[in-house]
């Protein structure tokens, strides 16, 4: 939107009001050379602010990346957002892309846990190059949402790291892990975790443990012919 003089042809009234306004003529000042009331020009003066700021707003929102819209979203709205791109494959493809690169260099700590998030709901096992190295992450939040996230995706390439992560001293991610392991693990996994039940359950949170005991008698399941529980 031109906004001056030379535009004048092409622009409402009440620009015009808002023009002489910006050449530091009073409310009075005005009223008198367009011969209007102080209130008219007060009205004109309001209106094409409100113009200015909402073609502003609309430049603002034009020039974020759909990245910068997603982290924007509410949790249900990104969600539906995922599941709208599933049925477009190219777009999903191009979307993970950005997300990929995103994630490589996000600075923000609340917008990496949103955008770690996002690649849990994708399931998608080639995010997990850049989710292992999250795991040593020195946000604990970080490596909880990124643990999160692998056991979604939940691929046996994932097995050591989940392994690592029931040291985590977040009690959150080691339930995660535990959970996870439940369907990648094996029987190192089980002998991992009868030690750490061993030599933690005086100290280890409830839920921890269960957890435990519940990947334990999964794999064991597995080992015996099952299938994941």
């Amino acid at each position: 939107m031109d906004i001056s003089w030379n535009n004048i042809d092409n622009l409402e009234d009440y620009f015009i009001t808002y023009l002489l306004y910006t050449e530091s003529k009073t409310v009075s000042q005005i009223s008198k050379i367009r011969n209007i009331s102080v209130t008219e020009v007060n009205d004109h003066l309001i209106r094409a602010k409100l113009d200015i700021k909402s073609v502003n707003k609309a430049k603002v929102e034009s020039s974020k990346d759909v990245l910068d819209k997603f982290l924007e979203l509410g949790k249900d709205a990104r969600l539906e957002f995922i599941d709208e791109l599933s049925l477009d494959k190219e777009k999903e493809l191009n979307f993970k892309r950005e997300l990929y690169k995103r994630i490589l260099k996000e600075k923000n700590a609340d917008d990496l846990i949103v955008l770690i998030w996002a690649t849990g709901e994708f399931k998608d096992d080639r995010f997990l190059k850049i989710l292992h190295p999250l795991t040593n992450h020195r946000h604990s939040d970080i490596r909880r949402i990124t643990y999160s996230a692998i056991r979604k995706i939940s691929s046996p390439k994932s097995k050591f790291v989940l392994e690592k992560g029931l040291y985590d001293s977040n009690p959150q991610t080691r339930q995660y892990c535990a959970k996870a392991l439940a369907k990648v693990g094996d029987d190192k996994t089980v002998e991992i975790l009868q030690r750490l039940i061993e030599h933690k359950k005086l100290n280890e949170k409830e839920y921890v443990i269960r957890a435990y005991n519940e990947a334990i008698l999964a794999l064991k399941y597995l080992t015996a012919g099952g299938e994941a529980l």
